[in-house]
């Protein structure tokens, strides 16, 4: 029997006019994702790793999706705070109210100074204790406790350095190739362990002493924070003095890897060797 013809056409002008296959309105271009957040200087800064963010099921365009937990350049640690990534740089309040870059080399004397990440940049030494509470505070952060650093530096796995349980040459900055870096730039070790003499700003401008933030890509926690072994010491909310890490010239006298801290100073001791990194509440 031949097949009708007619509601065969029929059929499928219904279809036609109900659209279906009509793809006109869905959109090839992906939405853009490019999530800008911050500008550093120095085109060879590290590229951002994720501070962990907490809602990752959540959709962006929503007004209910929630704020990450982290501030930029700052990573979550077991989901409970958040630590800057890289050491701290200086910024410092100029006459006309405004923040400038400030010298890592220089002390912090008078001037009105607060911390942001040394992306690429030379981190600040020459800093106590108390200055460096300070910095992080004018910037709305806070000095890190000790267990704070050191869950930050070692991981859920209690690492010895922050990128495993064996020593690597080379992966952080924490061989000196020098004497010591103020016997060489004075030429002596007759005189030179005074506070002029260990303040002076030439010391860690010598070639192979401080590296910029991130320098050392293969020195970074599990939590993506660099340089929390060597480079420089980093002061920890301790009224009493505590800077922990070991730096440059001298990573492990104290204390291998993450576990190394010095006590033996007031949290008002300066000198090149001490940095610093700030903490944060992460935000619900």
């Amino acid at each position: 029997m031949p097949v009708p013809v007619v509601p065969v056409l029929l059929a499928v002008a219904i279809l036609l006019a109900a659209g279906c296959g009509d793809t006109s309105g869905v959109s090839d271009v992906p939405p853009d994702v490019s999530g800008d957040t911050a500008e550093f200087s120095g085109a060879d800064a590290p590229s951002d790793v994720s501070s962990g963010d907490g809602d990752a099921g959540a959709d962006p365009g929503s007004l209910d999706a929630l704020p990450p937990p982290c501030p930029p350049q700052m990573a979550l640690v077991e989901d409970a705070f958040c630590i800057d990534r890289y050491e701290a740089a200086l910024e410092e309040r100029t006459p006309d109210g405004s923040w400038a870059a400030a010298s890592p080399y220089l002390t912090v004397g008078a001037r009105v100074v607060r911390a942001v990440p040394a992306v690429g940049l030379p981190p600040q030494g020459y800093i106590s204790g108390v200055e460096a509470a300070a910095a992080c505070a004018a910037s709305g952060k806070r000095l890190c406790t000790s267990a704070e650093w050191l869950a930050a530096c070692r991981g859920p796995d209690e690492r010895v350095y922050p990128y495993g349980d064996e020593h690597v040459e080379g992966a952080c900055n924490d061989r000196y190739a020098g004497v010591h870096p103020v016997v060489d730039y004075f030429g002596t070790s007759e005189g030179v362990w005074d506070a002029a003499h260990m303040n002076d700003p030439g010391i860690n401008q010598q070639p192979g002493t401080v590296a910029p933030g991130g320098a050392f890509a293969a020195c970074v926690s599990v939590w993506g924070a660099f340089d929390l072994h060597g480079n420089l010491h980093e002061w920890v909310a301790d009224a009493e003095g505590t800077f922990r890490g070991g730096f440059y010239a001298d990573a492990s006298r104290n204390g291998p890897g993450c576990t190394y801290a010095t006590t033996a100073h007031a949290a008002t001791y300066h000198d090149y060797s001490t940095g610093f990194r700030c903490c944060a509440d992460r935000a619900r």
